[in-house]
């Protein structure tokens, strides 16, 4: 989940001049994104150390390649997730369970769809540049694909933190919704972003699921957030801080997973599922005896933190757990998001009103909130006015008010929230993915592509050529 996103303004202000004297609500957006150049191929990421420093120092680290041979045709109902026949309200936790080992089949330990042989997964195109605005000096590093995602300040992960991170994330859909993106991306060359809105036919389809891995740049002497020991860790050519522009190879400790499922049971609040499942490394000799130092193993650590398919329109409760904070508090008014009660379950901040957010998220907004703001291009900021202004140690001067509440409405699946953008259906990563392109058209996005760093490589143009 992302803190923070903002539109090209040129491309915004593109938009409005196109739509403006139009009154008819049903109008669709025009499309800003033309033919920039010719691309035969999506680049695969966007940084990563020389062909020579791989070779001579990384070669035992993986290079990312994306997968988006999307399918042709709607998969068969038979192959539905076996979520879907759980009951997410009455029967939470199985339902989280089920989904993760969903996720987890055949993607662990190393989260490489190209290895999976159980079923298909796939990634999302052009998250490989740096955008111009949000996140800075962001864009896919080559090693796992990890794109930069929303800074973390003092106590929020934990209240012995006083070191700042910043967070990474990798996202994996599978094949429902590799679908809608086949759809959108037929044309390499001309995206649709009518794939995702409702009015224009589009949509992801029920059954839909996507995982992703945050990480956290804990390094490997850092003891600050206890509940990361034991990790699951990695290595990305990432920046050495938040706004830094220097990049290096630096070690990542696995966060949390969030999940997103298309379920049609949910469409009576917003037809979406959305969960999240935070790490803790203290219960690893529980979880994997014998066998401690496993990686793959070390994913059972991933504990529930909670469910959200609603966002409570009519709770305004102004309460967060303020930073620092030694316990979760939970608000017994919100009826559309659960909480885990395990003491397995490390102390969490949760999201505004105690609505569910990650311990990669801000405590005044939520899971529901952030990703109601997903379209293109960006005109609805992703947080309310005022969010960040105390920067978690206290309520919102605001919070609760008309102005802040229509951040908390539940809005239907490919439902933009301004009419003037094109829904990109709860995916903010489909949406930084058309925006990059659009931004694309102005400026050379230099990319790469994963044989350059194979053994006995051929050339292979780069994405500024022709």
């Amino acid at each position: 989940m992302f803190n923070k996103i903002i539109s090209s303004i040129s491309i915004t202000v593109l938009v409005f001049a196109m739509l403006s004297g139009h009154s008819h609500a049903q109008k669709k957006p025009q499309n800003p994104l033309v033919k920039p150049r010719d691309f035969s191929s999506f680049p695969d990421f966007g940084y990563m150390v020389s062909v020579a420093d791989y070779e001579e120092m990384y070669s035992d680290h993986p290079v990312f390649k994306l997968k988006t041979n999307y399918p042709r045709k709607l998969p068969k109902r038979s192959s539905l997730p076996k979520a879907l026949k759980i009951d997410f309200v009455k029967d939470w936790e199985k339902y989280m369970d089920s989904v993760k080992q969903y996720c987890f089949a055949g993607n662990i330990p190393e989260w490489n769809p190209h290895k999976n042989k159980q079923r298909n997964w796939y990634h999302i195109p052009w998250l490989h540049p740096s955008s111009p605005t949000f996140p800075p000096n962001g864009g896919t590093e080559g090693f796992h694909g990890l794109i930069k995602e929303a800074p973390v300040g003092s106590y929020q992960l934990h209240h012995t933190q006083t070191n700042n991170y910043q967070i990474y994330a990798i996202t994996l859909i599978n094949e429902y919704a590799g679908y809608t993106m086949g759809k959108m991306w037929k044309d390499k060359n001309n995206p649709d972003p009518g794939a995702t809105d409702h009015r224009y036919g589009g949509g992801f389809p029920e059954g839909t699921i996507f995982c992703k891995l945050l990480f956290a740049d804990v390094q490997p002497d850092d003891n600050s957030v206890p509940y990361l020991e034991n990790p699951i860790q990695w290595q990305g050519y990432i920046t050495e801080s938040w706004n830094s522009p220097t990049r290096a190879v630096r070690y990542l400790r696995l966060l949390q997973m969030d999940i997103m499922v298309r379920d049609k049971r949910a469409d009576k609040w917003m037809g979406w599922v959305l969960g999240t499942y935070a790490y803790n490394g203290k219960l690893n000799k529980r979880h994997c005896k014998d066998k401690e130092k496993d990686t793959k193993c070390r994913f059972k650590n991933l504990v529930p933190l909670g469910l959200q398919w609603g966002d409570d329109p009519d709770v305004t409760d102004n309460i967060i757990n303020a930073y620092p904070y030694t316990k979760t508090k939970t608000n017994p008014k919100l009826k559309q998001t659960v909480i885990n009660p395990s003491p397995d379950l490390p102390p969490q901040h949760l999201g505004w009103g105690m609505r569910l957010n990650g311990p990669a998220d801000l405590n005044t907004s939520s899971c529901m909130s952030c990703h109601t703001a997903s379209q293109f291009p960006a005109i609805t900021p992703l947080v309310p006015p005022d969010a960040t202004i105390a920067n978690g140690f206290a309520p919102p001067p605001n919070g609760g008010n008309a102005a802040w509440m229509k951040y908390f409405i539940n809005i239907p699946a490919a439902t933009s929230s301004d009419p003037r953008a094109f829904s990109t259906d709860f995916s903010l990563q489909v949406a930084m993915s058309l925006q990059n392109f659009a931004d694309a058209k102005t400026k050379n996005d230099e990319g790469y592509w994963a044989v350059e760093f194979g053994t006995g490589r051929k050339p292979v143009s780069r994405a500024q050529q022709d």
